[in-house]
């Protein structure tokens, strides 16, 4: 089921699988931003990645002693949400733990991702709701694409991705074939200590995978025509950026809690690198915000 969210500067669509944002249109500006299937390129517009964003070493992770599966970007995706409240500006989706939740994770859990219009701003809020009588475990990422060069008539050498405030940005090496990370990086720089330069071929060198974010936004932005995308980003400590080679079409920017696992990992889930905790009777809380131009 999708459910549509308008005022009078944005109309937004979403999912109720995976709670899938689906599209930003601009009235503003009279453009769709986010990637709409129909090129042999991505079949979605996004996806969340919940209880882990990236590759699991061998599928698998221990969690209180048992093995369980755990397959690359977590289950949430492929699950349908249910919608606790709908209105024209707001949309609240709930995920409870359930039989087929526990067949990967075994917690008590509610995870509510809610979705609401503030004038130009899109916030999508995550909570994830401990309802276990111990503390629980979880990763947590987004993978919304966006549509690169935003204008028809431009490339992506028309385009920068902007970190606010100043970055020192650590490149995180993966191995090749598996994509898990080796634990080496290597400092990135950036112009000004804000600018990334985008270009045609950005991603012939595959994803690009980040740690040592501390950005409040990154914006997608056109040097030429002035159009962007600007995500709030606060508390997101890694990223990836997505696309395909040789001639830039699509663009993805994923904020992560939480990364894909170590070469050498112990496959512990509570030693996961970057996991996250909500505690007995807490609620664990995170905002992404979207604007557009």
């Amino acid at each position: 089921m999708k459910y549509i969210l308008e005022n009078d500067k944005l109309k937004v669509v979403v999912a109720t699988k995976g709670a899938e944002l689906q599209g930003i249109y601009s009235k503003v500006t009279d453009k769709e931003y986010m990637w709409q299937p129909g090129a042999e390129i991505w079949n979605t517009h996004s996806i969340l990645l919940f209880p882990n964003p990236g590759r699991i070493a061998h599928d698998r992770t221990v969690i209180g002693g048992k093995v369980y599966p755990a397959t690359m970007h977590g289950f949430a995706k492929d699950m349908e949400f249910t919608a606790e409240e709908a209105s024209s500006e707001k949309l609240v989706l709930t995920l409870a733990a359930n039989e087929d939740t526990k067949f990967f994770l075994p917690y008590e859990f509610l995870f509510r991702v809610i979705f609401e219009l503030n004038g130009d701003v899109l916030e999508q809020r995550f909570e994830v709701v401990n309802k276990d009588n111990k503390d629980i475990y979880f990763c947590l990422g987004a993978h919304p694409g966006f549509y690169c060069p935003i204008e028809l008539g431009e490339s992506g050498d028309d385009y920068v991705l902007r970190f606010d405030p100043p970055q020192q940005l650590l490149r995180d090496e993966a191995e090749a074939g598996t994509r898990l990370l080796t634990g080496k990086h290597t400092p990135y720089e950036l112009e000004n200590g804000t600018d990334m330069f985008v270009g045609e071929k950005f991603f012939n060198d595959d994803p690009k995978l980040f740690s040592n974010v501390k950005a409040d936004t990154i914006t997608l932005l056109s040097k030429k025509s002035g159009r962007f995308v600007e995500m709030g980003i606060k508390d997101f400590p890694f990223m990836c950026l997505w696309g395909v080679p040789d001639k830039m079409q699509i663009l993805s920017i994923e904020p992560w809690c939480g990364t894909s696992d170590l070469t050498d990992t112990d496959h512990v889930w509570e030693h996961k690198l970057g996991i996250e905790k909500a505690e007995v009777g807490g609620t664990w809380v995170r905002t992404l915000t979207f604007r557009v131009g």
